[in-house]
């Protein structure tokens, strides 16, 4: 199990990576699969078995989006977990045992 922080990390890397690397690579992919299975679907549609390949394709790069956002997604609810709890901490204790009531 990941500490709030070691996940904070993990999804500014993800975001780092995304922002970069992986986001574009992916929807170039997405884009040169998709062409690919429109000009077969119009020009060989017998030819079911590279449409299953190239639509089994998109759906890979689907699920690796869908992982990375997610991983970005969890980074972000860390970082704010981490954010309020910095802030509780700040707090005078006065203030801070009206927290237990909220």
């Amino acid at each position: 199990m990941l500490t709030r922080e070691q996940l904070a990390e993990r999804g500014r890397q993800a975001e780092a990576a995304w922002t970069e690397f992986v986001g574009p690579a992916l929807e170039s992919s997405r884009a040169e699969y998709m062409a690919a299975l429109t000009k077969l679907a119009a020009n060989e549609p017998w030819r079911s078995d590279k449409i299953v390949k190239l639509s089994i394709a998109m759906r890979v790069i689907d699920k690796i989006e869908e992982q990375m956002k997610l991983a970005m997604a969890n980074g972000a609810e860390a970082a704010k977990q981490i954010d309020r709890a910095r802030q509780i901490a700040e707090l005078p204790e006065a203030k801070r045992k009206w927290l237990q009531f909220t």
